[in-house]
Parts: structure tokens; sequence; C-alpha cells
């Protein structure tokens, strides 16, 4: 298999996830857990279909460089799908379980969204057109996600000091954030690779 066929299999994936994820948000910033959950089988249902695929390659004894490439690329990717994964079942318990964020804490959240869904898209872009612009746009949004989660940590901090936020509500805020941290993190690692 080609070194291009085998990129174009992970554009496909992200490609898919993308609308996956816009639902997501619909679905956590509307408090609907059927939408989430139904996010949730839908990303599932999409890493299980490519699974075959990963499976054959992997097992191989002898691989051409292409099938190196993939093998290489491989872990990256399936970080940054648990990363998204965990991101799911953060909101989704969030939302199960009537956890009340402030509005100020659901605009930072929808802020850190954007920035991941836009490094996303670019880091699909990029794995077809390995267009350096698109690489540094991957990189900025990494960079401007980790200084904006930085700056916030401590405008949260203040929050739970001050009583606006509670402790339940905290450690749902700091997952979900440090889920976004380690889909652009992973977005970035991946892009390098490729």
């Amino acid at each position: 298999m080609k070194e291009n066929e085998i990129l174009q299999r992970f554009q496909e994936i992200l490609e898919t996830a993308i609308p996956i994820l816009e639902d997501l948000k619909k679905g956590f910033f509307t408090q609907k857990t059927s939408v989430i959950q139904d996010c949730e089988r839908k990303f599932s249902d999409l890493l299980i279909s490519r699974l075959p695929y990963a499976e054959k390659i992997v097992g191989e004894k002898e691989k051409d460089e292409a099938e190196k490439k993939y093998v290489i690329l491989l872990p990256t990717f399936q970080t940054i799908g648990l990363a998204i994964e965990n991101l799911m079942y953060k909101m989704e318990a969030k939302v199960n379980s009537n956890i009340l964020f402030s509005q100020k804490a659901l605009s930072e959240i929808e802020e850190l969204y954007g920035v991941m869904l836009e490094q996303l898209r670019d880091t699909k872009d990029y794995i077809v057109t390995k267009n350096p612009n698109l690489k540094g746009s991957v990189k900025s949004h990494m960079e401007k996600m980790f200084k904006l989660i930085e700056e916030l940590a401590i405008v949260h901090q203040n929050r739970l000091i001050t009583g606006i936020c509670m402790p339940q509500a905290s450690y749902l805020y700091l997952d979900i954030t440090d889920s976004l941290k380690r889909i652009s993190r992973g977005l970035m690692d991946f892009t390098e690779k490729v």
C-alpha cells in the first residue's frame, strides 16, 4: 500500500470525527445526554470500522515503508482517540449528574473546544497537503490551547476558593480541559510524525 493511501485513511477518520465532535458540543451545551451518547456510539463505530485494517498491518511481519510509517503513526492517533473518548465520557457525566457549571466556565470550555476543532481541521488538511502553513497553524492552535488552559486554571482556582465552583464541578471542569489539552498535544505530535 502507498503512503498517500495510508495517510488518506487517517484523514478520512478525522473528516468523519469532526461532525461527531460538533454534535458532541451541541449535546453538552444543550444538556442532552442522548445526543452525547449517540456521539459516543458513532465515534466508537468509526474506530472499530478501521480496526481490522490496523490489525492487519500491525500483524504483518514484512512491512513496506508506508506500512512502517503507519505503525509509527498509530500510537499517536490512538492517544488522540482515547482523549476524545475521555472528553465524551466526562461531558456525559456532567450532563447525567446535572452538575452545574458557571456561565464563565461554560464559555471557557466553548472557547477551548473551538480551538480544538480548528486544530483538528488543520491537522486533517495537513495530512493530505503537507502544507507548512497548516503545520504552523496546528502548532499555534496547540500553543493557544496550552496558554488559555494555564490562564484559565488560575481563574478557575479563584472560583473554587470563593465557592462559585463546587468541588464536583471543579473535577469535571478540569478533566474536560485536560482532555482538550491532550487532544491538542496529540494532534501536534501526529502532525510532526506525518
